[in-house]
């Protein structure tokens, strides 16, 4: 004999298991909750890590250039024996020197590069040529070997470069041969952008450098 089940035998139907539409709606709310709240989270962290490493790239690649502009700038000589200056010309945004970077201590004539730095739109460049000639006086052509140093340099309205006599008076802008002579000190100023998140910022480096072989009098 077939028997049937317990809720058929009492006229019952069974009772149907899940969920209502308001609660599928309040789980569907909360879920988007919790996800917006990790989302939020997760890209926190996520502009957090650029910016770090936006802003260390920055600081870095500034403080190369000043590195190689600071040793430059020492080894600054004259190519002549001291007819023309070590620096040619400095403005707000360049200086032309004669840099002889594998001089022997010992030699008396040395045959430096023309080497200038300057602030190209966004970057900051060296560029050099080397000497034309047996012995001095030499002759240069146009510079050669671009080097970008430094990216995404901004204008702040501050000179780039800056430099002091050597008695430590402040040098109006521009100054040329021969009034470069008398230099004895150079400041050099730059302002790096970076990404900080969704928006921009800025980090300034900079340093100040001492013409070994400036005139003394």
């Amino acid at each position: 004999m077939r028997v049937l089940p317990r809720h058929l035998r009492d006229g019952r139907r069974p009772r149907q298991a899940g969920f209502t539409l308001v609660e599928l709606l309040m789980g569907i709310i909360i879920a988007g909750i919790f996800a917006g709240g990790l989302y939020a989270f997760f890209f926190a962290g996520t502009d957090a890590a650029r910016t770090s490493e936006s802003v260390a790239g920055a600081q870095a690649d500034g403080r190369e250039a000043l590195r190689r502009f600071t040793r430059d700038i020492r080894q600054a000589v004259s190519p002549d024996g001291g007819l023309t200056p070590p620096v040619e010309r400095l403005s707000a945004t360049e200086i032309v020197m004669y840099v002889d970077p594998r001089r022997d201590p010992g030699a008396t004539e040395p045959r430096p590069d023309r080497v200038r730095y300057r602030v190209d739109g966004t970057e900051f460049v060296r560029e050099a040529v080397g000497p034309v000639g047996a012995s001095a006086p030499f002759s240069y052509g146009p510079f050669g070997r671009r080097e970008v140093l430094a990216e995404r340099v901004e204008d702040a309205g501050t000179p780039t470069f800056t430099a002091r006599t050597v008695f430590d008076g402040t040098l109006p802008l521009p100054v040329v041969a021969p009034g470069t002579r008398y230099l004895g000190f150079v400041s050099v100023r730059l302002i790096l952008g970076h990404r900080s998140g969704n928006s921009s910022e800025s980090t300034e480096v900079g340093t100040d450098a001492t013409l070994r072989n400036a005139v003394r009098i």
